[in-house]
């Protein structure tokens, strides 16, 4: 018996993503776990199955289905293994209903899960310790679909140099952290109906609010709301010595604009071109209908501020 069902739909079309908003992808389970390096969050995920998603660029999903041929070219001629590379398909695990995976080729004796990657030249170093966590991630869930003991990774990047990683399976990782958190999602969150908690600053501005409601703080969240006014206060004052750095810097200059060390550029310091603006308070006062059809109000956002101080008696 197989660790698996393949689900028969084509990649990208309405079929295939309603498949997806039936169970956890293998690609979003890092979100899911906070570890995605793309800022998905659990919250994203939940949405996702709900019908609700991020905008995404179409033209990067483009270019990473358009370069798996080149990638597996690239195995079958340069890699020196010797594999017999097949399609890859839909699967959804037959133990954890919940969670599927799209592979994007497959080795099938034994079986063994490739995932192709493309990564910009700047953003190749992540790559130079191994696998990202993220990629990981997505990798090990998808050896806990298929019940593979490895996967292949192969990333292209800046469109010249190719690595390829073999990942084993981590069946604590996947027992003890990935399948109960996965599930947790699932259960307690998506058939529950009930939205994951709010994991970044643009979520809490989602969150519904009670004008004039107040709660008792506990001394977890006073160690919290004091521990960010310290954080805050030292921005400041590292802000004020920069500050002064810069004066200092500036008056050592005088007149010149740059400044070397062992014949090499380090600093400059130039005049650029002022900003440009729009004086709003005359333009209202001679053209008020044009500002009213052209003034767009901006979405409400929640603003923490922090008073620490005792109130004298």
């Amino acid at each position: 018996m197989t660790a698996y069902t393949v689900v028969k739909v084509t990649p990208d079309t309405p079929e295939w993503e309603r498949e997806r908003r039936n169970s956890v992808g293998a690609s979003e389970v890092a979100a899911i776990m906070g570890l995605s390096s793309y800022g998905n969050t659990a919250l994203d995920v939940y949405k996702h199955k709900l019908g609700i998603d991020r905008p995404f660029d179409p033209l990067l999903a483009w270019i990473g289905h358009q370069s798996e041929p080149i990638i597996e070219a690239w195995l079958r001629e340069f890699s020196g293994l010797d594999l017999d590379i097949h399609p890859g398909f839909m699967a959804r695990s037959v133990e954890h209903p919940y969670l599927h995976a799209s592979f994007d080729r497959v080795c099938p004796r034994p079986f063994t899960p490739i995932q192709m990657k493309t990564a910009h030249h700047y953003s190749g170093h992540h790559w130079d310790e191994g696998i990202p966590t993220d990629i990981r991630v997505q990798v090990q869930a998808e050896m806990a679909v298929s019940g593979a003991s490895r996967a292949l990774v192969v990333v292209w990047i800046g469109g010249r140099e190719f690595r390829l990683f073999w990942e084993p399976r981590d069946d604590r990782f996947i027992d003890e952290h990935l399948i109960p958190t996965v599930r947790d999602f699932w259960d307690a969150n998506v058939r529950a109906g009930v939205a994951p908690a709010p994991s970044t600053i643009a979520e809490l501005n989602e969150v519904p609010v009670d004008a004039g409601t107040s709660l008792e703080a506990d001394d977890t969240v006073m160690e919290a709301i004091e521990r960010r006014a310290v954080l805050l206060a030292d921005i400041q004052a590292q802000k004020a010595e920069a500050d002064a750095l810069q004066v200092a810097i500036g008056q050592w200059l005088g007149g010149a604009d740059t400044i070397t060390r062992n014949g090499r550029n380090i600093l400059t310091y130039r005049y650029q071109k002022g900003r440009m603006g729009l004086d709003t308070s005359a333009l209202r006062q001679v053209h008020p209908d044009i500002v009213r059809e052209f003034t767009t109000q901006g979405q409400p956002y929640r603003v923490m501020r922090t008073n620490l101080k005792e109130k004298s008696k």
